[in-house]
């Protein structure tokens, strides 16, 4: 989990709470347009061998072939930056799925956080499950996709000169998808990653009475504790509390956070300081700190220098700052108030400090929190398995299309296209399977309305341009309930929604020939990709739904899965191909090199073309 941690906490903090998932993200295969891409081979009529063949066929009028191309697709990571834009940038493949890359299960929830919550609220999520709003998940996910295409092709030439053509294709995959976390069992944080305690040694081989600590910051603020008075009223309180009494004084537990000074009081005030961790690891020993080793104020936004040692600074507002934003918190540990032995340099806790340990592991005891589960365990029992494994087999979306075009198709042509897939793919059942991507559309209609021109001005190189706007028409999904405020999405309790979108796929081939020999070459291209948000509605213009821990009429925001699902991608994409007569083998490959909101794809195919 740290591993992970140190890569992508400080960019994860640094981009704040904002959406950035997409549903789709994936980009069109190569073969799934025609199989090769390369520049289309002449007819067998008008092959340089074709005089060579012992027969030769009678009527040229229709051409037609058959083509199958099995390829690979894996990606790890994903591109994406803070300005939505076009970038070379990658983060975790886990910022598709969910819209970060480290989030906590509170993200999943009204606000994004239960640190605005109500006491009462807030004692249900430290009931619950506390590792929900501390808790740092940071799943490793790796994609893979094999599979196979087949597909036909047919056209007819007619008109004055043979000028005009028209014909059609009609392809179907099959396809094996899986999504698996690399990182299984370390991919979430545990309290030994928040909370450490340490035996004070005063001298050489001589045990002391204090006990040195490091509780981080947003652990501390999620721990609640009840009173009970003599009449029986239970009253529940939050550990951390700001503005109790004094504007700007915290107090954690019975002792207070915040002073003047360091040094306010030798005994008491303030009992803790906080150390700087940008990755919210726990601090090297010793953790503890006397006053003069204290540099300075902490700010009311929890920012500072790494490593350093701060006192909360009583007047400060932490309470409209801090105390709000659980990544501040995060970065910060609380860490025991030392002093001096006697005449010596050696140090020891105070006993406020060494009070304040006591309340915190009284409070961690109390809840058994070294036994309870963790915050995955809570989603597992609301049946979403973030530790899970996906694998989805079956046939993809029937692609058909037909096309009408004009000109000498060996020298030049434009051809209108106009293609529809229909939705023979798998559909998703549930929106608990939170890694489970379709092997097409998920249900979807798809319309394609595109231009395909290409021009041979040397026998031995031709270019193509294709351009195409496809739309997916609307259609209900399994979705997880996104709820106004959340930083997260995909986790939560299901809901219907419709949804729809349009993309762009604009392509530029370049193909070389071999000059003793037309049907052997080669082709470098580029691929663009772009994506427009999705339009997503809850059915039944739901407005509330009851979340995983029973709250009823939390609200929600639809508009919270169409944040950053504009994807853009910038592929590069290579294929060698050569005809034995009527046989013609290809391979080659793709790879996405920039782009926003995509997997950083690799594409690898094989495939073969039978002309008759």
């Amino acid at each position: 989990m740290k591993k992970t941690l140190k890569n992508i906490v400080l960019l994860s903090t640094l981009c704040g709470g904002a959406l950035h998932a997409s549903w789709e993200f994936r980009t069109p295969l190569s073969a799934h347009w025609r199989g090769y891409f390369h520049w289309q081979l002449s007819s067998v009529a008008d092959a340089w061998w074709y005089g060579t063949m012992p027969t030769e066929k009678e009527n040229t009028t229709w051409d037609f072939h058959t083509w199958g191309v099995g390829y690979s697709r894996t990606a790890s990571k994903a591109f994406w930056n803070c300005e939505n834009s076009n970038t070379r940038h990658t983060t975790s493949l886990s910022t598709l799925f969910f819209g970060k890359e480290v989030f906590r299960g509170e993200d999943a929830f009204t606000h994004g956080t239960f640190a605005t919550d109500s006491v009462a609220d807030q004692a249900l999520v430290f009931n619950t499950n506390p590792f929900l709003g501390f808790a740092r998940i940071a799943p490793d996910l790796e994609y893979s996709e094999n599979g196979a295409f087949m597909g036909i092709e047919f056209s007819r030439n007619f008109g004055k000169e043979d000028k005009w053509h028209a014909g059609g294709r009609v392809s179907i995959p099959y396809k094996v998808i899986e999504v698996e976390v690399e990182n299984d069992g370390e991919f979430q944080e545990t309290l030994a990653d928040v909370f450490a305690t340490r035996q004070v040694f005063q001298d050489s081989g001589e045990v002391g009475d204090g006990v040195e600590f490091a509780a981080r910051f947003d652990f501390l603020n999620t721990l609640t504790y009840s009173t009970t008075t003599p009449a029986g009223v239970v009253t529940t309180y939050p550990f951390v509390n700001y503005n109790n009494s004094t504007p700007g004084l915290i107090r954690a537990g019975s002792g207070s956070l915040t002073g003047s000074s360091a040094a306010e009081n030798i005994n008491s005030v303030p009992v803790a300081y906080a150390t700087k961790s940008d990755l919210g690891e726990i601090p090297a020993v010793p953790f503890r700190r006397l006053p003069q080793q204290v540099v300075g104020a902490l700010g009311a936004d929890g920012q500072a220098f790494e490593g350093s040692t701060y006192f909360f600074q009583t007047s400060t507002d932490y309470k409209d700052n801090l105390a709000k934003d659980r990544d501040a918190q995060g970065t910060l540990f609380i860490v025991s108030r030392a002093q001096s032995v006697g005449d010596s340099a050696t140090t020891t806790t105070t006993d406020a400090s060494d009070a304040l340990l006591t309340q915190i592991q009284s409070i961690i005891n109390n809840n058994t929190l070294y036994d309870s589960e963790l915050a995955s365990a809570f989603f597992l029992n609301n049946g979403i398995n973030l530790e899970g494994f996906s694998r989805n087999v079956g046939i993809g979306d029937l692609f058909a299309e037909a096309y009408v075009g004009y000109g000498d198709k060996q020298n030049w042509f434009v051809d209108g296209l106009l293609g529809v897939s229909f939705p023979t793919g798998h559909k998703q059942k549930t929106s608990n399977d939170v890694y489970w991507k379709a092997t097409g559309n998920n249900g979807h209609v798809e319309v394609k309305l595109g231009i395909d021109t290409g021009w041979m001005p040397r026998e031995w190189f031709a270019f193509e341009f294709d351009l195409a706007y496809h739309h997916a028409f609307k259609r209900s999904e399994k979705r997880a309930a996104a709820f106004e405020g959340a930083t997260v999405v995909n986790v939560g309790p299901e809901l219907e929604a419709k949804v729809s979108w349009n993309y762009f796929v604009g392509r530029a081939d370049f193909s070389f020939f071999h000059p003793h020999n037309p049907d052997l070459g080669f082709t470098f291209g580029y691929e663009l990709f772009a994506k427009s948000k999705d339009h997503v509605k809850f059915e039944c213009d739901a407005t509330t739904a009851t979340d995983l821990l029973g709250r009823k009429d939390q609200p929600l925001s639809s508009c919270n899965y169409e944040k950053r699902t504009n994807a853009l991608s910038n592929k590069l994409r290579a294929q060698i191909f050569h005809r034995w007569n009527y046989f013609e083998l290809f391979g080659g490959g793709s790879q996405i090199v920039a782009g926003r909101d995509v997997m950083k794809e690799t594409e690898a195919h094989l495939g073969l073309v039978v002309y008759f």
